[in-house]
């Protein structure tokens, strides 16, 4: 693994921190369509659709970038969710047909697709899907309530899970668009990551053949697929993020001078600096080298599960830390960390939770 970035890396790195500034000075309502614009949104996606086709790490860095220039959590999760849940799972699994269908449309922006898989029973542990897709003559009939679905009033595609008809042959992942009988839900009032747009879907549609993705049956296999590239990118715009709230957070304390005495020259706020550094940087090893590991071919089940929950954990730590350093001013709404630490607060939840993918490390480990 290479820890040097070659000039196209970085000539990419920056037109997406110019990208992401762009986006930040735009009405959060047009911030998805001005990264649909600059190309955002399929960064990884294969030439042929239409997309940068970028690998993984170049992807993560340029996403690292996305987050130093634009502050909006939630727009950013949604499109992660919509490259490195469906779009690189599509790209992985889906048939000729379904990617010459669909991967054009996400490469543009065109259609922002979505994963909708939390029920109100079923979160963690997610083959207690209670959704049913009843086989028919022309396709599925699917029936069943989604909860917390990203970005849900409005996505172009939903990746969806759901229980056959019996419930004894596992679970079978579909591809479904919107239209009649597929009704989104108002948007929930989260207290972080509002622009991403939280609404339950309730499903009682008939979707085509063409819409299943995988084997019929072999649906979870197809949705840990589509976790791991979830959890091994899509919190890649919070190390430019972390990057960003630290040069902010070195100048407070060297321009703060309560005494006449910069704030940097005690030691307790030096100490809290430095470990806002080492979060960043092993947050920034643990994604790169999840996702050089899926570049080479790997499962990279574990790696995914190692970066996303470390990660997550470091963004709410310093964030905290970053608020606390500022004491009262911090805590008001308009120096804008309280709303930080709700966003990220949201990120140890979504994707797996912190016990889920230790979990899933703990297994890795054979325990």
């Amino acid at each position: 693994m290479d820890f040097g970035w070659s000039a196209a890396q970085r000539e990419l790195s920056e037109r997406m921190r110019a990208l992401g500034a762009e986006a930040d000075a735009a009405p959060a309502d047009q911030r998805m369509t001005v990264l649909a614009r600059g190309g955002a949104l399929g960064l990884a996606i294969s030439p042929d659709h239409g997309g940068g086709g970028f690998d993984l790490v170049t992807t993560a860095f340029a996403y690292e970038a996305l987050g130093a220039g634009l502050r909006d959590a939630g727009v950013l999760l949604a499109a992660g969710a919509h490259l490195f849940g469906v779009a690189l799972t599509l790209a992985r699994l889906g048939s000729p047909a379904q990617q010459t269908t669909w991967l054009p449309r996400l490469a543009t922006g065109e259609i922002v697709a979505t994963i909708a898989a939390t029920e109100a029973d079923a979160g963690s542990d997610i083959a207690a899907v209670e959704a049913r897709a009843h086989r028919i003559d022309h396709g599925f009939r699917l029936t069943g309530e989604k909860r917390y679905v990203t970005w849900a009033d409005r996505a172009g595609l939903f990746l969806t899970l759901a229980r056959d008809h019996a419930g004894e042959r596992g679970l079978t992942t579909l591809l479904v668009p919107p239209g009649p009988g597929v009704v989104v839900g108002a948007l929930l009032p989260t207290s972080g990551l509002r622009t991403a747009r939280l609404a339950p879907v309730r499903f009682a549609c008939e979707v085509a053949p063409e819409a299943l993705l995988g084997r019929e049956g072999a649906g979870l296999p197809v949705f840990q697929v589509a976790m791991t590239f979830e959890r091994a990118l899509i919190l890649a715009f919070r190390l430019g993020a972390l990057d960003r709230a630290l040069h902010d957070a070195v100048r407070f304390a060297r321009d703060r001078r309560p005494g006449g005495t910069p704030l940097a020259r005690h030691d307790a706020v030096a100490h809290r600096l430095a470990r806002m550094k080492q979060r960043l940087e092993t947050s920034r090893l643990l994604v790169y080298r999840a996702a050089w590991e899926l570049d080479q071919g790997h499962r990279a089940h574990a790696e995914a599960a190692l970066a996303k929950w470390h990660l997550a954990e470091s963004a709410l730590a310093s964030a905290l830390d970053a608020m606390t350093l500022r004491g009262g001013a911090g805590y008001l709404d308009e120096a804008g960390h309280p709303g930080d630490i709700d966003d990220a607060l949201g990120a140890t939840i979504h994707s797996g939770t912190s016990d889920v993918l230790a979990t899933i490390v703990a297994r890795w480990l054979g325990i």
